[in-house]
């Protein structure tokens, strides 16, 4: 009995139950003059509800793209992490911010087995640490600056979770493995 008294539904609910009945009790007039005192009571349990309702829905909208949605300069950064906790940045998304950089097959050519389609609509993803590096090469600013965030946002959370699960990947990528 005690967990369903914890709900702000349920407390208002009671709130104006005992409200209804003390004024059908004792009359209008004292439901008029204690009204203050039903608005001081569900207050707390509306503000309680008005926060339940819009975690909820935050939870709704952003619970199905956890850990595959980055943001940088107001751009929208798809990621996508494997089965080895690698993480796959979406390079339509890089060349959003950075511009045109190297085409695909030259990345392929440089970076083998870390070029890898995939996606609901199939893209071509570049992993984390070949990103980075690609981006080394880079001499513009927003290029500099978005491979600093890169390595801060999506790169060292990884590295950190791989670490803890004590998964080892080469440099050069499991597609090139005997």
């Amino acid at each position: 009995m005690k967990r369903w008294l914890g709900f702000p539904l349920v407390q208002i609910v009671l709130c104006l139950l005992a409200y209804a009945l003390l004024a059908y009790q004792f009359g209008k007039f004292l439901a008029l003059w204690t009204s203050p005192l039903l608005g001081a009571a569900i207050a707390r349990p509306l503000m309680a509800l008005a926060s339940s309702i819009r975690y909820k829905l935050r939870e709704r909208v952003w619970l199905p793209v956890h850990g595959q949605h980055y943001v940088f300069r107001d751009i929208t950064i798809h990621v996508i992490e494997d089965d080895d906790h690698c993480r796959w940045v979406s390079l339509g998304d890089v060349r959003k911010v950075v511009g045109v950089t190297a085409g695909e097959r030259a990345l392929a050519a440089v970076y083998p087995g870390r070029l890898k389609t995939m996606g609901a609509p199939a893209q071509a993803h570049l992993r984390d640490d070949a990103l980075i590096a690609h981006l080394g090469k880079e001499n513009q600013p927003t290029a500099l600056r978005f491979r600093i965030w890169l390595e801060r946002n999506v790169a060292l959370p990884g590295q950190k979770v791989r670490r803890n699960l004590g998964i080892v990947v080469d440099a050069v990528g499991s597609d090139d493995l005997p």
